[in-house]
């Protein structure tokens, strides 16, 4: 037998073509190492997560050294105070309030 029109075939291709790579892209996200890294508790969100919080409380961006417990006072941190010009870079009146 022989069939002379063959129009569906490259349909059926292109529709077991996308299953075979929505089932490799399902397994690769729902693996354990893929979750580790992302998922919602993942090492890298929760990087992420910390240098923005400590680029938006500091002023800059910074790497785990500057934002370890004892690096919290910020009377001395460098985007609050010039140490050798003994100011802060924070503004106030020129006169005082009458």
């Amino acid at each position: 037998m022989v069939l002379k029109n063959e129009k569906g075939q490259t349909a059926v291709e292109y529709i077991l073509l996308m299953v075979v790579a929505t089932s490799l892209a399902l397994t690769f996200y729902n693996s354990r190492r893929f979750k580790e890294i992302f998922g919602n508790d993942g090492k890298l969100g929760a990087r992420i997560k910390t240098q923005t919080e400590s680029a938006f409380r500091h002023g800059y961006s910074s790497n785990q050294a500057d934002i370890a417990p004892g690096n919290r006072d910020v009377s001395v941190h460098p985007t609050y105070s010039d140490q050798a010009a003994g100011t802060t870079r924070f503004f106030g009146p020129r006169r005082n309030y009458p």
